[in-house]
């Protein structure tokens, strides 16, 4: 599917712009097993990325622009290095652009122009992360290129374009989101899970098991924008919360509101925002459940996993408030269907996807069996993406 993307991607360069392609990059998206809405919180995740990609194809100019095409967005953008600005609200090409800013604050100014052409398969505000994938396959391809001085050789490379493109989204995009996607366009690795702690920024590559599951993300066919306010509303109910235990105990005690303990929540429960409250108990159960998943991950205990899994899709229901009719029905269907371990609500959540453990040799039966039962529910098939776990992004040079 990659090869395919590449060629497709390669051949509307040849057609955009005279000569070759000399950087191929790509990037993936992800599912999110268990941490909802933990990662802003300074909460753990447990995570995979997927074999669903963002490709960049283009080459380094010498010139003060940089010329875009997006093949899924059918439209073209041009940037001005030397005076870039966000451009409108909510597209591409403000992702484009911040990804641009990102580089040049921790790098140093672009050294060169471009000229590339965007295609990707990860379905769009679906809750997997095609904005991470776009950011991070772009800055690959940007790095790959020459045109920021700098290379992408370990791991601590990698964490530093991924806090860089976490800022890009926050301060130039505009949606208040936290370390997870970003992370997980640049570490996945094949029939692995990613187990990050998003206060220290440690994590641990877990292994899926050998074969793996199957990852299937069944998409509601329902899609929201983050940056339309429900995100950042709830960022601000989670941090009503660490305000009112600062106010208590001192900022320096409480940071973020994973320092803040299930008991002590409990211990002033009245005496807290009625709803705030209910989102502050979602992140602390999420972050036990994400240390029970990786625990099972460890022993080889996909069932658990499983189970936590949809422990979650429950406490993100009633205590989160992100989940909604479409994406309750996908879970309750799944979890009647062949091969079901485990499946919850993936990303912000409201709309988009559910993602599922399913047993490989039962995936045909499952993905039929929910798209029946979806449809009887709602009235429409949902799209099924039967995935697996993937490896982060990486370029290639041509010549």
């Amino acid at each position: 599917m990659t090869i395919s993307l590449e060629s497709t991607a390669l051949a509307a360069f040849a057609d955009s712009f005279e000569g070759a392609a000399t950087v191929v990059a790509r990037a993936p998206g992800r599912v999110e097993l268990l941490g909802n809405h933990t990662d802003y919180n300074g909460g753990l995740v447990l995570a995979s990325a997927i074999d669903r990609f963002t490709v960049v194809v283009g080459r380094a100019t010498e010139t003060r622009i940089g010329r875009l095409r997006s093949l899924n967005m059918g439209g073209t953008d041009t940037i001005k290095l030397d005076a870039n600005i966000p451009g409108d609200a909510g597209t591409w090409s403000r992702y484009a652009r911040g990804v641009v800013w990102a580089l040049g604050e921790a790098f140093g100014p672009p050294k060169r122009g471009f000229d590339l052409v965007i295609a990707g398969n990860i379905p769009l505000g679906a809750g997997l992360s095609s904005s991470a994938g776009f950011q991070a396959s772009l800055a690959m391809f940007l790095l790959g290129a020459g045109v920021y001085d700098k290379e992408v050789l370990t791991d601590e490379d990698r964490m530093l374009l991924a806090k860089t493109l976490r800022r890009s989204e926050n301060e130039f995009v505009g949606v208040a989101s936290g370390l997870l996607d970003q992370f997980c366009a640049f570490f996945g690795r094949i029939d692995h899970a990613l187990l990050l702690d998003c206060s220290t920024e440690e994590y641990e590559r877990l292994s899926l098991g050998s074969p793996a599951p199957a990852i299937v993300v069944c998409d509601s066919r329902t899609a929201r924008r983050l940056a339309d306010g429900m995100y950042n509303r709830r960022r601000a109910e989670c941090e009503q919360v660490v305000s009112y235990f600062q106010d208590r105990d001192g900022a320096d005690s409480v940071r973020w509101l994973r320092d803040v303990s299930l008991a002590d929540l409990e211990k002033h429960w009245e005496s807290l925002d009625p709803v705030a409250r209910l989102r502050a108990r979602h992140v602390l159960t999420e972050n036990a459940r994400v240390l029970q998943g990786a625990e099972a991950l460890r022993g080889g205990d996909l069932t658990e996993l499983g189970r936590l899994m949809t422990l979650s899709h429950s406490s993100s229901r009633d205590e989160f408030g992100n989940s909604s009719l479409a994406l309750d029905a996908l879970v309750s269907a799944a979890e009647s269907a062949p091969g079901f371990l485990g499946g919850k609500l993936s990303g912000a959540g409201w709309a988009g996807c559910t993602v599922n453990l399913v047993t490989l040799s039962d995936v045909e039966e499952f993905s039929a069996s929910v798209r029946a039962e979806y449809e009887r529910r709602i009235g429409y098939e949902p799209a099924i993406h039967v995935c697996l776990a993937a490896e982060g992004g990486n370029f290639a040079r041509l010549e």
